[in-house]
């Protein structure tokens, strides 16, 4: 059929229609993700306190193991020394002996059902934990078709005019989106979040401390609870930072630069990291200021993750129109043509700028190191600042 007679918004109509199924269904999905983690929740809970009954219970076997003994060996004295022993002396240590006997044989059946259910436990935690690996891969490949939908095909007319590239490139910025949003899960999930339970634990324990050893050791564990709270509140200040620094938004681009090179000399200070700029910040439109933010922070995590460099130079330079920047390492290098799919990240760039009408140029050679430049038109948004002008 002819570009021209299709019927653009019905077909328009049919992608919202798949739009709203697909976002029920991925809230379908949470829903039932969050149910799942407050059973998980409760099933490492109801864990812990098997295990901790069949700790008990153990210790109480130990006791009655040697009480049994004694019982045992005092009802074989009696029955050698019979005539020693009272008709009642006897009985009783018959029946000491039994008593002691029936409580370890109920307490070995105790043992027995307790570890048959810590096993049920267990199995129905790697249950709920599949179930929910599931889910969350579920989920991502909902959110990327969903963003494709909304984003590529929601017009659909003119989607049609180059769809092979558009297609090809747009799914792996999805792709790329998807990826970044798990890491960015795990890393919550990793970090704060654990830090999170292990704070919550901590109180019960702090709790358990003063009522068992009194106030001095109470406070000695209340102290490490809050070093505890103040190093998850650093965690999660830390991530907020990563995700969007607001020196950007407050004081602009050299600024958030300057501060972002700091912050990754104080995470990998067996690396030498400097930064340079004109001594210009003029404000320049604040998408330009995110875009080149957010590149040269991928420069330097390459160079970090890839180039075994020891010195990372960042270079930053504001005039009137344009701005350049520059992520320049002493690494190992590499021959561009060689890349393969590593080349993704490259080319990711190189689209992006040149959507902001600008020039990426990359200078690498195999054991020379690697200078990755950008160079962006821009409008002054705002007057100069003097920004400091040199730090390493």
């Amino acid at each position: 059929m002819p570009v021209d007679k299709v019927d653009i918004h019905a077909l328009d109509a049919i992608f919202s229609s798949m739009v709203r199924s697909l976002d029920q269904s991925k809230h379908d999905i949470f829903i039932i993700n969050e149910e799942s983690r407050q059973q998980l929740e409760e099933l490492k809970e109801d864990l812990r306190k098997t295990d901790e009954e069949i700790s008990r219970a153990i210790t109480e076997g130990e006791k009655l193991s040697a009480a049994s003994l004694a019982a045992r060996e005092k009802l074989q004295h009696v029955s050698i020394h019979f005539a020693d022993y009272t008709n009642d002396e006897v009985r009783e240590a018959y029946d000491s002996a039994h008593e002691v006997q029936l409580e370890f044989m109920l307490n070995s059946t105790k043992i027995r059902q307790l570890t048959d259910l810590k096993r049920h436990l267990e199995n129905r935690v790697r249950t709920y934990e599949d179930s929910m690996e599931r889910a969350d891969h579920l989920a991502g490949h909902v959110n990327v078709v969903t963003k494709y939908l909304t984003s590529d095909l929601k017009d659909i007319g003119p989607a049609l005019e180059s769809a092979k590239m558009r297609k090809h490139f747009s799914m792996k910025v999805l792709e790329a989106q998807e990826e970044e949003r798990k890491r960015l899960a795990r890393e919550i999930h990793d970090g704060p979040a654990q830090m999170m339970a292990n704070l919550v634990m901590q109180l019960g324990l702090v709790e358990r401390v003063f009522n068992d050893k009194g106030m001095d050791a109470g406070l000695d564990q209340l102290s490490f609870t809050k070093e505890l709270a103040r190093h998850t509140l650093s965690e999660i200040r830390r991530i907020i930072y990563d995700l969007r620094p607001m020196v950007l938004d407050d004081f602009g681009l050299v600024p958030a630069l300057s501060k972002y090179v700091e912050k990754m000399q104080d995470y990998h200070p067996d690396m030498r990291f400097t930064f340079e700029s004109n001594g210009t910040n003029a404000r320049i439109p604040q998408g330009t200021e995110v875009a080149v933010f957010r590149l040269v922070q991928e420069a330097v995590t390459n160079a970090i993750k890839h180039s075994g460099a020891y010195v990372i130079d960042v270079r930053i330079e504001i005039c009137e129109n344009w701005i350049r920047a520059s992520v320049t390492d002493d690494g190992s290098g590499f021959d561009p043509s060689e890349a393969g799919d590593a080349s993704f990240g490259l080319q990711g760039m190189t689209e992006r700028v040149a959507l902001l009408k600008g020039e990426f140029e990359i200078r690498t050679k195999k054991g020379e190191g690697t200078e990755v430049i950008l160079t962006l038109p821009h409008e002054q948004r705002a007057t100069e600042k003097d920004a400091g002008g040199k730090s390493d």
